[in-house]
């Protein structure tokens, strides 16, 4: 196996483990945790945008507060209005 096949192996695996959650506390606050983010499109208050493999997600709302929790994660809190996925 080539060093190409193993690279394009090891982003296919990353892009099945790709997660997502999405929890809401209190109906007010609420935490988005994105594991294997790629990279920080952009970041203010009101948008946030982030890089996963194959796609971009998107969070809207206000004021929205961007963590890291690991090497390859983020977490999203505020008051989240809205979340989009766009295909690349």
């Amino acid at each position: 196996m080539s060093l190409r096949d193993k690279i394009i192996g090891l982003e296919e695996q990353a892009a099945r483990d790709c997660t997502i959650t999405v929890q809401i506390h209190g109906g007010r606050e609420r935490e988005i945790f994105v594991e294997n983010c790629r990279k920080i499109i952009s970041c203010d208050d009101e948008f946030i945008t982030l890089g996963i493999i194959g796609a971009l997600v998107r969070v809207s709302g206000v004021p929205l507060i961007l963590e890291n929790f690991g090497v390859n994660g983020v977490k999203i809190s505020g008051k989240i209005a809205s979340i989009e996925f766009t295909e690349i």
